[in-house]
C-alpha cells in the first residue's frame, strides 16, 4: 500500500471510516508503476482529511510523470488549482447546465464570468459567511446545581477513543474534524448518538454507564467502558441522523417517494371530493398499485427492452406517455393540474403550487434551499448524480424534524439533534455554500446541530470545533480541541489547523 494509507489495521475493516475505505480503494488503483494508462476518477477526495487530501494529489503528480493521462471528476478545490486543464461544465445543474464553459488552464475559468466554479476559486466562500459566530454559553461546571447548555459525555472510550470528555453546546452550530480514522464517527455516530436516544426516550437528565450497557451493548473493540455518563441527553425531542450511506436508487423511486411528499400528494388528490364521490383512496394515486396506474409499463413510465449481449434499453409507454398513470385520473385535477402533472413539476414549481400546504410546503421548499429545485418530483432516481441522491437523503431526513401543523399553530418550540457525517460529498462549492445557510437556520431555529467533516469551508463556520487526532487508528482517539475555531491555533498537534489556516488566508486576501 502507499505510504498514504497507513496506519491501521486490517483486521478491523468492518470498522473502517469512510475515509480509511476510500484510501484503500485508491491505493489498490494507483499503486502500480503502469505507463501509458488513461486513469478516469470520479472524485477521490471524498472522505479524506486536507492531509490525505495534499498526499493524494502526490501521487496523481506522480502517475502522469510516469506518463500516464488523468482524467479526474472532482469538485474539491485545492485539487482543480493543481490541474493542467479544467472542462468547466455550467452554468447550471440539470436542465440549466449541459454546456462547456471552459476548456483550459485555471486562468480561462478564472476570468469566465459564465462559470459559477471560476467565481468560488477566485473569492471563495467568506468566514463566518453571517458575519460573526455565535456566542457560546458559559464554561461548563459539574458543581453547578441550575441548568447548562450543554451536552457532556464524560470519558469516552468506546473503541480507539481515549477516554477525554466531550463538550458541545447546546443550540450551536459543532463541526467534529480530524484525520480520516481518528475516531469522529465512532465518537459521535456510534457512542454519543445511541446514549442521547436512550437519555431522551427515558427522560434521564444524567445517564450513567452501568445502567446503559444493562439494555444497549455498543460493538466494541477494546475492553474497559465505552463511556462514564452523560447529561443532558434528555433536551432533545429526536436526533435525527444522516449518514454517508448512498440512497437506493430502482427506477421506480422518485425523489418525491423516496422523501415522503408523494404520499402526502396521494392523500391530498384522494380527499377531493371528486375523487370521494368516485370512491377513490390514496393507493389509487399511486403508480406502484393497480388501481390507478397505466398496465401497460406498470406504472414506471417506460417499456423496458432486453438487448442480447447489449446493455438493457428503455423507451418510453406509448400508452401514458410516461406519466406512470392510467387515463382515468387524468380528468381528476386540482387548481387544473392532474397528479401527473404534479409529478412533472420542478420542486421550485412545486412549491410555490403548495405553499399553503403547510407540512408539504415546507418540505419542498427544503429541496430548493439545498439547490436541487431544477429536479422534477417524478424524474428516476437512477438519474440522480452521486452529488444530488446525497442531498435528496439529507432532505428527507431533515423533513422529519421540520414542526407540524399542530406545533406552528400551537407555538410549540421544541429542540432536535441533528447528526451529519459528510453532508458535502458530491457538492460544488456553490452547493456546500447553500448547505452552510441551511445549517444554520436549523440553528437559528433552536435545535443543535453536530457535523462530522472534513470540508475546510464547513469547518470555518463552526461556532465550536472538536478535533479527534493526532493520526489515525490507534495513534487517534484523542480530543485534541474543543472550542471556537480561531483557538485551534494553539494546538501544536493539530493535523487540521495547518490547511484551515491556509484557507482562511487565502480568503481574507481575495476577498
Amino acid at each position: 500500500m502507499n505510504n498514504w494509507t497507513d496506519p491501521f489495521s486490517l483486521f478491523f475493516l468492518s470498522f473502517l471510516s469512510g475515509g480509511e475505505a476510500q484510501r484503500i480503494r485508491l491505493s489498490a488503483q494507483l499503486g502500480s508503476n503502469l505507463s501509458g494508462v488513461l486513469y478516469v476518477l470520479d472524485e477521490p477526495s471524498i472522505g479524506l482529511h486536507a492531509k490525505d487530501n495534499f498526499r493524494l494529489i502526490e501521487s496523481l503528480k506522480d502517475l502522469k510523470a510516469r506518463g500516464n493521462t488523468l482524467l479526474v471528476v472532482e469538485h474539491d478545490d485545492e485539487t482543480m488549482e493543481h490541474a493542467d486543464r479544467i472542462i468547466d461544465l455550467g452554468p447550471g445543474a440539470g436542465i440549466h447546465g449541459g454546456e462547456i464553459l471552459a476548456n483550459g488552464p485555471i486562468e480561462e475559468i478564472l476570468k469566465n464570468k459564465a462559470s459559477v466554479t471560476g467565481r468560488y476559486l477566485k473569492k471563495g466562500i467568506p468566514h463566518p459567511i453571517r458575519g460573526e459566530y455565535r456566542k457560546l454559553p458559559p464554561a461548563y461546571s459539574p458543581r453547578k446545581r441550575t441548568p447548562q447548555d450543554w451536552l457532556v459525555l464524560k470519558k469516552a472510550g468506546l473503541r480507539n477513543l481515549k477516554g477525554d470528555d466531550l463538550q458541545i453546546p447546546l443550540g450551536k452550530l459543532t463541526m467534529v474534524g480530524g484525520i480520516s480514522g481518528a475516531g469522529k464517527s465512532t465518537l459521535i455516530r456510534d457512542l454519543l448518538h445511541p446514549v442521547v436516544d436512550y437519555a431522551r426516550m427515558y427522560k434521564e437528565p444524567k445517564v450513567e454507564e452501568k445502567e446503559f450497557s444493562q439494555y444497549v451493548t455498543l460493538p466494541n473493540t477494546h475492553s474497559g467502558r465505552p463511556f462514564l455518563n452523560l447529561v443532558n441527553g434528555d433536551r432533545f425531542r429526536a436526533v435525527i441522523e444522516v449518514d454517508q450511506k448512498p440512497i437506493g436508487k430502482t427506477p421506480r423511486s422518485t425523489p418525491a417517494t423516496y422523501m415522503g411528499a408523494m404520499d402526502i400528494i396521494r392523500r391530498f388528490f384522494a380527499s377531493l371530493p371528486e375523487a370521494k364521490i368516485r370512491g377513490m383512496n390514496a393507493s389509487t394515486f399511486s403508480f406502484n398499485t393497480a388501481n390507478g396506474r397505466c398496465e401497460t409499463c406498470k406504472g414506471s413510465g417506460q417499456i423496458k427492452l432486453e438487448m442480447n449481449f447489449l446493455p438493457d434499453a428503455y423507451m418510453t409507454c406509448e400508452d401514458c406517455h410516461g406519466t406512470r398513470y392510467g387515463p382515468e385520473l387524468d380528468d381528476l385535477r386540482w387548481k387544473e393540474k392532474s397528479i401527473a402533472n404534479i409529478l412533472n413539476m420542478t420542486f421550485e414549481e412545486a412549491a410555490e403550487f403548495f405553499q399553503t400546504h403547510s407540512q408539504l410546503g415546507d418540505m419542498l421548499k427544503l429541496m430548493v434551499q439545498t439547490g436541487l429545485g431544477y429536479l422534477t418530483l417524478g424524474q428516476s432516481s437512477p438519474t440522480l448524480s452521486g452529488g444530488e441522491a446525497q442531498r435528496l437523503k439529507l432532505v428527507s431526513e431533515l423533513a422529519k424534524g421540520l414542526p407540524s401543523f399542530r406545533d406552528k399553530s400551537r407555538a410549540i418550540n421544541f429542540q432536535n439533534l441533528y447528526i451529519l457525517e459528510e453532508p458535502t460529498i458530491g457538492l460544488h462549492m456553490s452547493d456546500c455554500e447553500k448547505l452552510i445557510y441551511l445549517l444554520h437556520q436549523l440553528v437559528d431555529q433552536g435545535h443543535t446541530v453536530i457535523v462530522i467533516e472534513h470540508n475546510l469551508d464547513l469547518l470555518a463556520e463552526a461556532d465550536y470545533l472538536v478535533e479527534i487526532g493526532p493520526e489515525g487508528g490507534e495513534a487517534g482517539g484523542h480530543i485534541l480541541y474543543q472550542g471556537p475555531v480561531k483557538g485551534l491555533k494553539n494546538v501544536r498537534k493539530s493535523p487540521t489547523w495547518p490547511f484551515l489556516k491556509k484557507k482562511l488566508k487565502a480568503r481574507i486576501h481575495r476577498d
